[in-house]
């Protein structure tokens, strides 16, 4: 304490000697002078001279220093997950969102003045301000907790005022600390996030910033039925008929069937009725886990175009979640591709004529026959113009005019260095198929010597005992790769009950040939790609035994008219683009179109014009490189595709392309809406921060955050005297003084 007004050592002493002398002298006066008062008199002196430094005291003003400190109320963040899956009805009253908004409102009192402040925040597949629960986005399509802690981030820094801030207060008692406005985060989701890996997620800067996450959902499990995938073939012939595999999945039926419906363009065409015995799950609680089940439809393609297939769910009594009750799929229905082929061969033999004869039972075969096997150029001439065969083309381009080449016995240095080159170029960059057919000796693969045609066989022969002899006849045995081709067929194999004989001893196949078929271990069907082709070996001897005119055809016909199928791919319209189809990696509901446009040369092409047309969108695709143009499109959840591309530069038309194909069933929010707790509590602990279940909030967890920060402090001078005390003892003293004295008669 210290007097703010005090006059001076000397002059206080003084002042109070001199108020000393006159109160004793005044005391000593008149009345008091007679002894009967002169017991009274010391301490009405007392009495008088207390009260009067009592009040110069008052006058010399007593003050002490006062610290005061500035506080500043601190903001947790609030953030709700406002995906799909917070859309889930549980209960049959609220959402999730509502529930967690509920809970927010009653447990955390955001309005209470002297706790901290929250700001309201959302997150879905990206993390955004809301300022108050009016203003939070529903439904989002996916959830991304990687934005939250990204937003987090921004908060999570402990500052410090600067030296030179400290400096300008030299009078503090203590720095001046500024820490963050945000003290910590609430988090309220069920759990359902795109990724699941806890390690992906980074640890907080800040030690002291609580971060607390709320499971939002039931704890049991709920009725579901889901539509896991629905497996169709993209492109169907018409006219025929395929398969279609719808994958089911329940939980907790409670004894209730599940019905499957089939829908052919929003029209349903069958039905199929799941009894709760085969999901494992007949009783309410039993088995936690799901089992898939799968229903088979059959359909037929009765009428050209793209066509919507959809497998639905028909909702059972308190099911939570409808959305996963449907998936869809497309296929699109073709007449069958007409493919131009070549049937080229130096012998004539019976397996020449009977794989002619095969070849030309198909009727989407266009069949050209160049036979060289009269040595005589004149006679060649002549017999070429009287029977209708055509000679072997002289360079690439007469090559490229077909999309199939199948290769009979023939000795390859006949061959020009033209023609060798043409058919290379016909498989490796028009993207053709080829077919070889077995021949002795020289006239065989087996006998190649050039380096490109040695290339284009798909198997190393045995360099010293090329052919088998004697020959092992044997069954024909189908690949796992084979059946999956479906070049051949079980069944054709079945009716096939000759035993079959292999040509050519294969020492190994090539790094990426593919055996398709089999005699024995000895690959007797081999394709591989050579650059945009393909190439098949038929290692067979005695073909013509393969060929039944009483079966259409036999196994030959279903050989050659498969191979043709599957090599033929790439039509002459087609040749100038590549284009393929993904999923998008970062996004499961985004699909990527990657398109290769080349010229009649087939040489890269920039700077073309190439148009997309997918679900009746059509879209311009991005040059990115060499030939390279690129498309996306978002929202794209069927598990089929259709779409064509088509290019052209300079008004020069390069080729079109349609692909259909059969992507991964996208995962969406509404795939799984459990509550995952198990993935929050090992995000908590990850991120050091505490996990619990909505249900389990009290208003504890709201103490947990700190409600103001130290801002500051200031030192002043504060007066003391207005102080009751002080009044109390000035009163009292003077009371006494004047009873004293109105007791002694002086009053």
């Amino acid at each position: 304490m210290i007097l703010v007004d005090y006059p001076g050592h000397l002059v206080a002493s003084l002042l109070l000697a001199i108020l000393a002398v006159l109160v004793f002298f005044a005391f000593r006066s008149g009345e008091l002078r007679n002894p009967k008062l002169r017991s009274y008199r010391l301490p009405l002196i007392l009495l008088q001279y207390a009260s009067i430094l009592v009040l110069l005291l008052i006058l010399w003003n007593p003050s002490r220093a006062k610290l005061s400190e500035t506080l500043s109320r601190n903001s947790v963040l609030a953030l709700f997950d406002t995906s799909e899956s917070m859309s889930v009805v549980e209960d049959g009253r609220s959402t999730r969102l509502d529930k967690a908004l509920a809970v927010f409102e009653e447990k955390f009192h955001s309005l209470d003045k002297e706790g901290a402040g929250y700001r309201i925040c959302g997150f879905d597949s990206q993390s955004y301000h809301g300022g108050s629960s009016d203003f939070l986005r529903r439904w989002g399509s996916r959830t991304d907790l990687h934005s939250v802690f990204s937003m987090l981030g921004k908060y999570d820094v402990a500052e410090d005022l600067s030296a030179v801030e400290n400096a300008q207060n030299p009078g503090a008692e203590t720095p001046l600390v500024k820490k963050s406005k945000v003290s910590g985060a609430v988090i309220f989701t069920d759990g359902q996030v795109n990724d699941k890996n806890v390690n992906a997620y980074l640890l907080p800067d800040n030690k002291d910033f609580q971060t607390v996450l709320v499971g939002v959902g039931s704890r049991d499990r709920q009725t579901d039925v889901a539509i896991k995938s629905i497996e169709a073939p993209s492109r169907m012939a018409i006219d025929t008929v395929s398969d279609i595999q719808v994958v089911v999945a329940g939980r907790n039926l409670q004894d209730k069937s599940v019905t499957v419906e089939l829908l052919k363009d929003d029209f349903v065409i069958a039905t199929r009725d799941v009894g709760a015995e085969s999901f494992d799950q007949s009783r309410r609680g039993g088995v936690s886990t799901t089992k898939n089940v799968t229903v088979e439809f059959t359909v037929g393609a009765d009428r050209l175009g793209s066509h919507a297939f959809s497998a639905r769910a028909k909702t059972i009594e308190q099911e939570v979640n409808r959305a996963n009750n449907v998936r869809s799929t497309m296929i699109e229905i073709v007449e069958e591709t007409g493919l131009k082929v070549l049937f080229y061969s130096q012998v004539a033999n019976f397996n020449v004529g009977k794989v002619r004869q095969a070849l030309a039972r198909d009727k989407k075969i266009q069949l050209d026959l160049s036979l060289d096997v009269i040595r005589t150029p004149a006679l060649a001439e002549q017999a070429s113009k009287m029977s209708g065969y055509i000679r072997l083309p002289n360079d690439r381009r007469g090559f490229y005019e077909y999309d199939i080449i199948v290769l009979g016995p023939c000795d390859m240095e006949v061959l020009t260095d033209s023609q060798v080159d043409g058919l290379y170029s016909f498989v490796a960059d028009r993207g053709g198929g080829l077919i070889l057919l077995p021949g002795k000796a020289d006239f065989g693969p087996g006998a190649w010597v050039d380096e490109k045609a040695k290339a284009l066989i798909p198997v190393v022969f045995d360099s010293d005992y090329p052919t088998i002899w004697p020959s092992s006849p044997g069954r024909i045995e189908l690949t796992i790769e084979g059946i999956d081709s479906e070049v051949l067929g079980p069944a054709a194999l079945e009716e096939h009950v000759e035993p079959a004989l292999p040509y050519y001893r294969v020492s190994n196949s090539k790094p990426a040939s593919t055996t398709l078929a089999s005699i024995k271990d000895t690959p007797v069907i081999s394709i591989h790609r050579v650059g945009r082709g393909r190439v098949c070996l038929l290692n067979a001897s005695q073909l013509f035994r393969w060929y039944r005119e009483d079966l259409e055809g036999g196994l030959l016909y279903q050989t050659m008219a498969g191979l043709a199928a599957h090599l033929g791919r790439t039509t002459s319209r087609e040749a100038g683009i590549e284009l393929f189809v993904e999923r998008a990696a970062e996004q499961a509901d985004k699909v990527k179109f990657e398109a290769y446009v080349c010229d009649n040369s087939f040489d890269p092409v920039s700077g073309a014009n190439v148009l997309l047309s997918v679900k009746d969108k059509f879209l311009s695709m991005d040059h990115i490189g060499r030939g390279h143009y690129v498309a996306e499109v978002e929202d794209f959840r069927d598990q089929a595709v259709v779409a064509t591309a088509q290019a052209e530069v300079d008004g020069v038309f390069l080729g079109e392309k349609t692909v259909a194909v059969n992507l991964p069933p996208a995962k969406s929010e509404m795939t799984n809406t459990e509550l995952d707790e198990k993935f929050l509590r090992a995000l908590a602990k990850k991120i050091n921060g505490k996990y619990f279940h909505a249900d389990d909030v009290d208003e504890n967890i709201a103490k947990m955050f700190e409600a103001q920060t130290r801002m500051g402090s200031s030192r002043q001078m504060t007066s003391i005297w207005p102080n009751w005390l002080l009044l109390i003892i000035l009163c009292t003293l003077l009371s006494i003084s004047w009873f004293l004295r109105r007791a002694v008669g002086l009053v």
